[in-house]
């Protein structure tokens, strides 16, 4: 759990203006200006999904806690540079489940033997899984489903919103958020098939997904949680506002996440790169012809001295005719030797 500084309590703060704004809208105005109603917000609408997720992999509520707080602190560092501010459920669905996959191995210990196992995960017997265990298995097999899959299983199932809604939230076509959700399904009966774990799509719903999979987060975790995004915003050190434990793991998970910044230097670098080569260009087109580099060297002129010496005569000056003049020469004429004349008798005195 956080340190005390950041639980103190606040009076309730009217959020209904915030509450009106999308998911984008709202970590604009927080990374801008650390407004605390903004990620009030966000916490509360997402705050069941994330706890969720942690919960069903940690078990007891100790480590989801350290869990949750961890997975909004890392949207703290990291969310200013997300690429697609508007898909954040799935985001944060994605970073709870590796942020509570990190704390259990540092609480477990796992042997190694477990550890190759879990690197190469045996045939399952549905029968023998409790509904924590199954849903540790869907929460793993939705995390490598494509994101135009996972979201509609993120959206309708784990947030619990209608076709309707999600499709909003998204800007699809409700029909599309149907036919999406049909394959979704489809794709996950199929990986759960190769875990040796066999479900029509009825039964995966039926054992599932009619169940809610969310969890309502504690009332002071939610405030805590709030305040110590707000310090952290504000340039206070992770370490200062939760517990030491929960601030490696925030470190660790957020460093194991791709920056924005990463992607903004490359595609900085790419577009230097293409200025540069488009004035290198420019520039030797309208060069002057001497130092033009991209135009052809002209055919050298050769100079032939004279053939006699008597007065009058003048110099002959050839120039290499082009090969392809030569070369049609040839068969429109027959090539005659060059000859030249004798030279003439001296006169005599």
């Amino acid at each position: 759990m956080s340190a005390p500084s950041a639980r103190a309590e606040r009076p309730a703060k009217d959020l209904s203006a915030y509450e009106q704004l999308k998911d984008e809208e709202l970590l604009a105005l927080f990374f801008k200006t650390s407004a605390e109603e903004a990620f009030t917000v966000l916490v509360g609408r997402y705050s069941s999904l994330v706890y969720g997720v942690c919960k069903r992999v940690l078990g007891n509520a100790a480590d989801a806690e350290d869990a949750f707080q961890a997975t909004f602190l890392v949207l703290v560092k990291k969310g200013a540079g997300l690429k697609q501010p508007g898909r954040l459920a799935n985001w944060l669905y994605g970073v709870a489940l590796r942020t509570a996959n990190h704390v259990k191995s540092k609480r477990a210990r796992r042997s190694k033997v477990e550890r190759e196992a879990g690197a190469a995960p045996a045939k399952t017997n549905m029968s023998d899984m409790n509904y924590e265990q199954l849903w540790n298995v869907l929460d793993e097999e939705i995390q490598q489903l494509p994101q135009k899959y996972a979201l509609p299983l993120v959206l309708c199932y784990l947030e619990g919103k209608t076709n309707a809604e999600a499709a909003a939230q998204l800007g699809w076509p409700e029909g599309s958020m149907s036919r999406r959700l049909s394959r979704a399904k489809e794709l996950l009966k199929s990986r759960l098939s190769k875990r040796g774990m066999a479900m029509s799509a009825v039964l995966l719903a039926a054992a599932v997904f009619a169940r809610p999979a969310s969890a309502c987060a504690p009332a002071p975790l939610l405030t805590s949680t709030v305040k110590a995004a707000t310090l952290v915003s504000q340039g206070v050190r992770v370490r200062d506002v939760v517990s030491p434990f929960a601030a490696q793991v925030v470190e660790e998970v957020a460093k194991s996440l791709p920056g924005g910044y990463k992607l903004t230097l490359s595609l900085l670098g790419a577009a230097a790169s293409f200025l540069i080569a488009t004035s290198v260009v420019t520039w030797h087109i309208f060069a002057p012809p001497d130092v033009n580099l991209f135009r052809a060297t002209p055919q050298p002129t050769i100079i032939l001295p004279p053939i006699t010496n008597r007065p009058g005569t003048s110099a002959s000056i050839s120039i290499q005719a082009p090969k392809s003049w030569v070369e049609a020469q040839k068969k429109t004429q027959p090539m005659v030797p060059e000859t030249r004349s004798a030279e003439p008798s001296k006169s005599q005195p």
